[in-house]
């Protein structure tokens, strides 16, 4: 589907967007595009402050009307933390976009402090519990007519999940399968945060994405494995896009009209159902996998019990 973000983004005025991984890469790609369609305010999480610092000055000169708040805050802390940071930081009394985008991939085998794998525990864990804490911003806005949007960026990674799809029995374990199949795990709960969501809550509009292949600090990182020369190879190569055309995706998932996006989809780049984009490349059959996804989301209302 074509779309600019210059032009096909229209007016947010009023709009409070929220963006979770805001201080580079896709994220920030996200906030800059975002502010310049003049939103009420916009809110961005990071875990280095100087890196806050420098988007909301960057913010404040390209779109110095936009009402700009940086919250430090690692998705891979303990919830509670999570939680006091966004219930600090988040002042406004509507959220009308939220996304979900900051991540970890590839990363060699840790646990977050709750004990629980460190990809899943920041990728879809941590989300988990801001979307718990906001949730109820979320369902206010949409009940005063807003066209509510929670956008999760997934990958096509997932589809390297395990052949189980969440692997229930090994999520407080460190090294369980390779570090990809860790990776394709936390990403496809991704897609299932999405999809439940939006059967849970079907006011809001819930959908989850793949950026394509995107240059950024997140490919950098890569740990050695048997994919990671796959990699670099890729990276200078047409398919790798820079993070601004990486957050097409997210921001057409965040702003185009209603009708043109299905509650729950997961989309290719840009706008594309599942192995209808030209470079497509499809989605797992375990995505279909209903039964799953809502284990998994029992599982984690159960495990966030104690988050309000």
């Amino acid at each position: 589907m074509p779309f600019n973000p210059a032009t096909d983004i229209g007016d947010l005025s009023g709009k409070v967007i929220f963006v979770t991984g805001g201080t580079s890469g896709i994220g920030k790609a996200a906030v800059l595009a975002l502010a310049a369609h003049h939103p009420s305010e916009i809110y961005f999480t990071g875990r280095n402050t100087q890196a806050g610092r420098d988007v909301t000055a960057l913010l404040k000169s390209s779109a110095p009307s936009v009402q700009t708040h940086f919250i430090e805050c690692d998705l891979a802390s303990p919830r509670q933390t999570i939680r006091e940071a966004i219930v600090a930081g988040f002042t406004a009394k509507r959220l009308d976009i939220l996304i979900a985008n900051a991540g970890i991939m590839a990363t060699p085998a840790a646990l977050t402090k709750e004990g629980f794998e460190i990809q899943f525990g920041t990728n879809y864990l941590g989300h988990a519990v801001l979307v718990r804490v906001l949730r109820e911003q979320l369902l206010r806005t949409a009940q005063q007519g807003s066209d509510t949007r929670l956008v999760v960026v997934s990958s096509f990674g997932h589809t390297l999940a395990p052949p189980s799809g969440i692997d229930f029995d090994a999520l407080r374990t460190a090294n369980a399968g390779t570090t990809w199949q860790r990776y394709g795990q936390s990403k496809l709960a991704d897609i299932y945060l999405a999809k439940s969501f939006a059967r849970h809550f079907p006011q809001v509009t819930s959908v989850s994405v793949h950026p394509g292949l995107v240059r950024t600090q997140l490919s950098n990182g890569v740990e050695s494995s048997w994919l990671t020369p796959v990699f670099k190879l890729l990276r200078w190569t047409p398919l790798y896009q820079s993070a601004d055309k990486g957050a097409w995706n997210v921001l057409w998932a965040a702003t185009a009209p209603k009708d043109q996006i299905k509650n729950g989809m997961y989309y290719e780049p840009v706008g594309k159902e599942p192995g209808k984009a030209a470079k497509g490349s499809g989605q797992s059959e375990t995505v279909k996998d209903e039964a799953l996804a809502e284990r998994l989301w029992q599982w984690t209302e159960g495990e966030l019990s104690n988050v309000a």
